[in-house]
């Protein structure tokens, strides 16, 4: 793990601000931070040449998009990392991939796939089994109802934090699904998808619009929903952080709000996956070593006693892709 030690709190302020709202202007990071507009371009240029920030993606509520998101999850046998490259080279051909990890635990990679038909999932999933079964031993699919992101408040002392959520559905919001969304707006979504800070003059004119034009459709598309927020991409293995994964089995389910409300206030979380087929109850969340992750379930599981039967983990590797949209649509739509 390489971690950037020249970092001080005015660069971890300028990663909690792009976290929360990777879109707003250097004018707001720079009145929020108490810094010139000069010093917070100087800055964010650096974390990214650092390689600390990697992107800034926009976070677009799924249940617009499509009818399912599907999570899979694999577990190998007999690999090599040649041949875990080729599965991951495969998987990422698929157009409605919403993201892929390579992971340590139980599981081996977690894949999510935005469809609208579970046809289409299965169809290409036996078509990745056809090619790689020998090395598959296991596999668990579950089906997202909704997805809750949390600030990454651990980058900030404690009267910064805020305790605030953001939060996508796994269910289409409209009967009529993408029509509701015309041809320049699934163009937009597709464009701000992984670049959150493109220009308005940027996006007019990829589009082909005005400026106004491409201001109007973006604010209907925050209003409605469609676009929920704003996010930075970041490499926490510079910052000398690990991703968890946790699922608790519960021995009494009406703890599930208290638990909601202890992650909501723990720095260290930073989403909550509300499962069909998951576990009772699961988080993600960064931590510094596997000492801090292990002392943070030892004050949960002293917290709720006889209240959670087991949890399992694991502990992400490699990030090959996250994005809220699939490519599908735009060429479905053309």
């Amino acid at each position: 793990m390489e971690i950037m030690p020249s970092l001080d709190k005015r660069d971890y302020q300028i990663l909690f601000e792009l976290d929360s709202h990777a879109r707003q202007s250097i004018s707001d990071i720079a009145r929020k931070t108490r810094l010139s507009r000069d010093v917070i371009n100087y800055r964010i240029t650096r974390l990214e040449e650092m390689g600390i920030i990697k992107g800034y993606f926009t976070v677009i509520n799924f249940g617009v998009l499509v009818s399912h998101i599907v999570r899979l999850y694999v577990r190998l046998q007999n690999t090599t990392p040649e041949i875990e490259e080729k599965m991951t080279s495969f998987l990422l051909k698929n157009k409605n991939i919403l993201t892929v990890y390579s992971v340590d635990g139980f599981y081996h990679m977690a894949v999510g796939f935005l469809v609208n038909e579970l046809a289409d999932y299965k169809a290409f999933y036996n078509e990745f089994l056809k090619h790689f079964r020998r090395y598959v031993v296991g596999d668990n699919v579950s089906f997202f109802v909704e997805y809750v992101h949390y600030p990454r408040n651990y980058l900030v002392e404690s009267k910064m934090r805020r305790f605030t959520s953001l939060s996508v559905s796994g269910s289409k919001l409209f009967p009529s699904g993408i029509k509701d969304l015309d041809t320049k707006d699934l163009e937009l979504l597709s464009l701000i998808k992984e670049d959150a800070r493109i220009t308005l003059l940027e996006l007019a004119a990829k589009l082909e619009m005005t400026a106004a034009g491409a201001k109007y459709k973006l604010r209907r598309l925050e209003k409605n929903k469609v676009i929920v927020g704003y996010k930075v991409l970041l490499d926490i293995g510079k910052l000398g952080y690990d991703y968890y994964k946790v699922d608790l089995m519960l021995e009494d389910l009406s703890i599930l709000l208290s638990l909601q409300e202890f992650i909501l206030r723990h720095p260290n979380i930073i989403y909550q996956d509300i499962t069909v087929g998951g576990s009772d109850f699961e988080f993600d969340g960064e931590f510094k070593s596997q000492e801090d992750f292990y002392s943070f379930m030892d004050e949960l599981r002293s917290l709720f006693p006889g209240k959670i039967r087991s949890y399992h983990y694991y502990k992400a590797r490699k990030i090959y892709k996250y994005s809220y949209f699939p490519e599908s649509l735009v060429k479905k739509s053309r």
